[in-house]
């Protein structure tokens, strides 16, 4: 078992270039997340400019894990160090990704969290595409005449538009 204070920590971190592999960890995974959220990226961003895609830094700590059913505190299991990088789009925080080690260095797991899912403006959003879309299908049942379709769609479409701005500003 392996025990870091502060100094061999910050040790441990330039040795195993923690920072770096964050950062490096942190794009694959937003890239795998724009690749398989699409709909979640499309909700929020007309066209997602990645230079607005800011990960910081935000701690680096050591946890020593002792599991009750196991009852074990010094494996090699029990060890770790989490490195948490905070997101930030156009200044405003979106989520966080960690990254997960054990003490020789080798990264375990990690997880990329966004947290604007659970923002109100988003669920007035959410609510606003799918009215559009019932609207579409009231059309194709002819149930609305076009002429009025288009009148709400407009009205949907520029309260849309306000709100993507609001997220974006």
């Amino acid at each position: 078992m392996i025990q870091l204070d502060n100094l061999a920590l910050e040790s441990w971190i330039d040795t195993h270039k923690i920072m770096d592999r964050t950062l490096e960890g942190f794009w694959v995974a937003f890239n795998n997340y724009m690749i398989e959220c699409p709909e979640e990226i499309s909700l929020f961003f007309d066209e997602l400019d990645l230079e607005d895609i800011k990960p910081s830094l935000d701690t680096i700590e050591y946890k020593t894990i002792f599991h009750y059913d196991y009852q074990i505190a010094d494996s090699y299991y029990s060890q770790q160090v989490i490195s948490t990088l905070d997101i930030y789009y156009k200044k405003k925080r979106i989520g966080y990704y960690r990254m997960f080690f054990y003490t020789d260095g080798e990264c375990f797991d990690d997880s990329l969290v966004t947290e604007w899912t659970g923002w109100y403006i988003t669920l007035k959003l959410e609510a606003l595409i799918e009215l559009q879309q019932e609207i579409k299908n009231e059309l194709v049942k002819n149930k609305i005449k076009e002429e009025e379709i288009e009148k709400i769609y407009k009205l949907i479409d520029k309260q849309i538009s306000k709100i993507k701005f609001q997220i974006h500003k």
